[in-house]
């Protein structure tokens, strides 16, 4: 009897500890913050105090990657732990023919025989996501660790920026809206923060050269009335010398003059349309205050943390930051306190309310237990002036997938109980690797219908001595396979394969002021490399001194087995509806989100006094 008694208090409690066991999870992402923006990545004129504090407490990651140098796809694959182009979050137009009929692709058949299929990011398209008016998205057959922590009973939050779609076929759909995706909870943007959210033009992407790109936004606008005016009178010539009918007339000149009243609307008032903040499924501001943004979220993130402990609940709280993607519009008390303008002041700002967040975990004793990672989605948008951040000593930002500024992310994570201090992981890690990573830690099996591109690096932050698990990282700009890592199982080398060169800027790493960002294809002066260059990206991350076959007998060898594992690479990518197309890409009124209809005006009121925000 014992006995029995004895097996039924094992069955009931061990589950119980294996489940305390697990941590809390407390993911920061940050917005167009480079690698060389932080104190413990070497930059000593921002004040990070915070976030250095979690690279001296746990681990640092030196060679962590975005799978996108943009936010869209490069978010998608960080909740998926797959490669965009798996699932439609990579824009393509059809450039292989096109270009191959011109002469323009270049690219050895044998190195890149594809580098264009349909997925989720752009080519000559934008690759993230303008209008949230529009259907594109991420897809519902996607599945993220927050659902997968949901399913093992974690209660789970974003709190922030989403920017992965929102409505598909009506405006009460929400078929893209973050709890449909895991999250019980959301406050945030459902889009992102962008220069037109700027009520003031305070910004400094306001000033200096950029400061073109809008006036040519405004010309645009008006050109639109041009074409109005064109249609109108070309279908009354053609009415006149009776080459169509009134009823004709009439239908077609309804129909272009409400695409164009439709497009100037979109285009003029872009802020009332896409600068908007929703709780959970209801439209809370509209447009929202950007200068309260980050400590509304932190209050938010500490109400949630309070709560959770209140209730004995583990959780997964994402704190997804709009800092320091433009407009740039720090609350008061963070403005003009840094030595880097605006951008300095965002980027303190945020890392004010990452110490706010920590403080809590603290305070509340859930430090020990969590498990808290910090990364940005991209790297500093070069193009912008003084509106950017830095990429430190790497080559390229913002827009290109296959360059280290770009993909090369400042990525920090700790949980005492099993990452020592002062860690740092030097080997090649993928954001990606968190979805496995966290399914790993909660002994969740990972998803067995799809290709899987992350890998667990629990050991690698527990501190193991091993090469990456990565034998082959993809790097794409769109649906262009812009570059390959290699990491062979012996030695101490990690190998890239550059198959794009993008058309800097004279003495610089960074494109054309006029296109404010590098684009993927040769239409856009992009060059692919026949043979590619190849660099030992271990001793020269700067990648200054490409390997020859004159100077590394290694060189055909690893050229070789970089060429095999595309073909393979190849060989495991289908075809799935494009999210870019233009269709989904243009904005439907009927998907229009609107508070206070038809106003489509509202506004939050929000204490913040609890805060106690002073900035010295």
């Amino acid at each position: 009897m014992a006995g029995v008694l004895w097996l039924v208090f094992l069955s009931v409690v061990l589950p119980i500890s294996r489940a305390d066991d697990r941590p809390n999870f407390v993911f920061l992402v940050a917005d167009d913050v480079g690698i060389g923006d932080f104190g413990c990545f070497g930059n000593d004129t921002i004040r990070t105090p915070n976030i250095d504090s979690i690279a001296a407490n746990g681990a640092k990651l030196t060679q962590h990657l975005a799978a996108a140098a943009v936010c869209t796809p490069s978010r998608s694959a960080f909740l998926t732990g797959r490669l965009p182009v798996r699932f439609g979050k990579n824009a393509c137009l059809a450039f292989s023919f096109q270009q191959r009929a011109r002469g323009l692709y270049n690219v050895s058949r044998s190195i890149c025989p594809f580098c264009c299929l349909k997925g989720m990011a752009g080519t000559d398209l934008p690759r993230a996501l303008i209008y949230l008016a529009a259907p594109a998205g991420l897809p519902r057959s996607e599945v993220t660790f927050p659902q997968m922590a949901k399913d093992h009973g974690y209660q789970t939050a974003l709190i922030g920026k989403w920017h992965l779609g929102l409505n598909c076929k009506w405006v009460g759909d929400h078929c893209h809206h973050p709890n449909k995706f895991g999250f019980d909870y959301f406050y945030g943007l459902p889009g992102s923060n962008s220069p037109e959210c700027d009520p003031d033009h305070l910004s400094d992407m306001f000033a200096g050269p950029t400061a073109k790109i809008f006036a040519k936004r405004m010309y645009s606008r008006l050109r639109l009335w041009e074409i109005a005016g064109s249609l109108f009178f070309g279908l009354l010539a053609l009415k006149y010398f009776q080459f169509i009918k009134w009823k004709t007339f009439i239908v077609w000149s309804f129909i272009g003059w409400s695409a164009v009243i439709l497009l100037y609307a979109f285009l003029a008032n872009g802020r009332q349309f896409n600068c908007i903040m929703m709780r959970n499924d209801d439209v809370i501001e509209q447009p929202y205050d950007v200068s309260t943004l980050t400590p509304r979220m932190t209050l938010e993130a500490v109400k949630f943390l309070e709560e959770r402990k209140a209730k004995k609940e583990q959780f997964l709280l994402e704190v997804s930051y709009w800092n320091a993607h433009t407009a740039l519009l720090p609350y008061k008390e963070f403005r003009g306190k840094s030595r880097h303008g605006l951008y300095g002041d965002t980027v303190e700002e945020m890392d004010w309310s990452i110490g706010v967040v920590m403080a809590t975990l603290e305070r509340l004793g859930l430090t020990n237990n969590t498990f808290v990672y910090f990364t940005s989605d991209n790297g500093a948008h070069m193009e912008i002036g003084d509106a950017g951040g830095s990429n430190g000593i790497y080559k390229g930002g913002k827009g290109q997938g296959g360059s280290e500024g770009g993909i090369r992310m400042p990525t920090l994570v700790q949980w005492p109980r099993k990452i020592k201090p002062g860690t740092i992981v030097t080997e090649a890690t993928s954001q990606m690797d968190i979805f496995p990573t966290v399914a790993d830690i909660l002994k969740a099996p990972l998803p067995q219908d799809r290709v899987m591109d992350g890998q667990n690096i629990l050991p690698l932050l527990g501190g193991a001595k091993q090469p990456s698990p990565h034998d082959f990282l993809f790097h794409y700009c769109g649906n262009v396979l812009h570059a390959v890592r290699y990491r062979p199982r012996k030695g101490k080398v990690t190998w890239k394969a550059q198959f794009a060169s993008y058309p800097w800027l004279y003495g610089t790493s960074q494109c054309s002021l006029e296109n404010l960002v590098c684009f993927c294809d040769v239409n856009w002066g992009v060059t692919f490399n026949d043979p590619p260059l190849l660099y030992d990206i271990t001793n020269d991350p700067t990648e200054d001194r490409p390997i020859s076959a004159d100077s590394n007998p290694k060189y055909q060898e690893v050229l070789n087995v970089i060429t095999k594992a595309v073909k393979e690479h190849k060989q495991s990518l289908t075809k799935v509806d494009n999210q870019f197309t233009m269709p989904r890409f243009f904005p439907r009124p009927w998907l229009q989100p609107c508070c206070n209809f038809p106003y489509c005006n509202c506004r939050e009121g929000v204490d913040l006094s609890p805060l106690k925000i002073t900035v010295k």
